[in-house]
């Protein structure tokens, strides 16, 4: 990634240095010398920029809270990173294979989305995000190996339906 595409993704996910720099866990400093290409951006940067641009082209909330920001929570921060990582991929790969998200019903009040015998339930996290909290089917022991496309798909699901309400009601929280 060259500076120009740097300083495009901060813009495009309003990051100013100060807040690039936190949500990166890096200094200021690194941030400065990545947008005037003094430095060169490493690929985990690079990752972490692709990922919350597909998350924030979505609606969906990305980074880690501002909890963990405040306090320095690495640890927390990471799993944050992480966790982004995960849910940009599950949306890939469901697109890729040409998933059907669109089947399954997804209520944000519950926190669950449900396709016949088998619902997905989710944690709302403080980001404002979600995570995969568990999963039941009705028709037989849960098999998560044999179900992944399912809970996949699911996922998808409850993300538009999340990316809906952040864009209809950007001041609220998802499922209020």
């Amino acid at each position: 990634m060259e500076k120009a595409e740097f300083n495009r993704h901060l813009e495009a996910l309003n990051l100013k240095q100060s807040d690039a720099a936190a949500h990166l866990r890096v200094t200021s400093r690194a941030v400065r010398r990545w947008q005037s290409g003094e430095q060169k951006i490493p690929g985990t940067v690079v990752e972490l920029l692709t990922v919350w641009l597909q998350l924030h082209a979505a609606t969906l909330p990305w980074g880690a809270d501002l909890e963990s920001i405040w306090y320095g929570d690495d640890d927390q921060i990471r799993r944050h990173q992480e966790h982004d990582k995960a849910l940009a991929a599950i949306l890939r790969r469901v697109k890729n294979r040409g998933g059907r998200p669109e089947l399954w019903r997804v209520n944000l009040k519950r926190h669950n989305a449900t396709l016949g015998h088998m619902t997905v339930s989710f944690y709302r996290l403080l980001s404002g995000s979600f995570s995969l909290a568990h999963y039941r089917c009705g028709a037989g022991e849960p098999n998560p190996h044999r179900d992944q496309h399912l809970i996949e798909d699911a996922v998808a699901a409850f993300a538009a339906a999340v990316g809906k309400a952040m864009a209809e009601h950007p001041d609220q929280s998802w499922d209020e």
